[in-house]
This record gives C-alpha cells, sequence and structure tokens, in this order.
C-alpha cells in the first residue's frame, strides 16, 4: 500500500470514527418524545407542579387507576397538595407512534407511589398524546 491511499484510509477511518461517536448527539421525533416523558415524570417525582403546568397541554385530562377523570388544573392541583407523592417511576416497553404534529407514547409505568398517606407500588399502562405547538411537544 502506497502512502497516499494509507492516508486516505487512515482519514476515513478517523471520519466515520467521529461520526459514530457524534450520533447520540443526534435527536428525532422519537427521542423528543422519550426526553419529554422523562421530563415530564421527573416533574412529578420532584413534585414540581410548575414544571408540569408548562408541559401539558390545557386539555390535558388524567384518566387516574381508580377510574377518576381529572383535568389540568385539577392534576395540577393535586400534584401540589401532595395528596400523591411518587418516589420513583420506570417507564418500560414504551412505543412511540408519530402522525406528523401527533405522536402516542404507550408504554407501562412502575411506580413508587404514595396516596393519601399510603405507600405502594403500582404497575400500570397508558397511552399519552403528544401535539407538537410552537415547536415543542
Amino acid at each position: 500500500m502506497n502512502i497516499a491511499t494509507w492516508h486516505r484510509n487512515f482519514a476515513a477511518c478517523v471520519f466515520a470514527g467521529l461520526s459514530l461517536v457524534s450520533l447520540p448527539g443526534i435527536t428525532g421525533p422519537v427521542e423528543e418524545i422519550h426526553a419529554v416523558e422523562d421530563r415530564r415524570y421527573d416533574a412529578m417525582i420532584r413534585g414540581d407542579a410548575d414544571a408540569l403546568a408548562n408541559t401539558l397541554a390545557e386539555e390535558f385530562a388524567y384518566h387516574q387507576p381508580n377510574g377518576k377523570t381529572n383535568d389540568k388544573p385539577g392534576y395540577i392541583k393535586q400534584m401540589r397538595s401532595g395528596t400523591v407523592k411518587i418516589f420513583s417511576a420506570e417507564r418500560y416497553d414504551v412505543k412511540v407512534n408519530l402522525y406528523g404534529d401527533v405522536a402516542t407514547a404507550m408504554g407501562s409505568t412502575h411506580l413508587d407511589v404514595e396516596i393519601a398517606g399510603e405507600r405502594r407500588n403500582a404497575d400500570l399502562r397508558y397511552l399519552n398524546v403528544w401535539v407538537k405547538r410552537d415547536g415543542r411537544w
């Protein structure tokens, strides 16, 4: 192999390696949905009602495991009251589907939660619908 060929091969390997290193920084809509889901759960765990209020749409509806439904103001009030405290949440088996500026995230969550003073573990199935508005989910 002559020196010119060696330099070309070396440069190709360096560029290929650099592009592989930079791949994790590239995000698409599916990764954006996972990130916004993570931010929502993080806000729930921290009890950060303001962060939830900034994340959730005005038409937000939450179907609780007890069969009741909460709207955004009710959900935020519940988080502020401390009636529900989430200690940890692990999302798993999550499938994200995209439909233009609408996305669904369906999966399961294992929660370590306290409800009205009673701590328990819960495994829940969920379907979240996200709409991209003003450039953000």
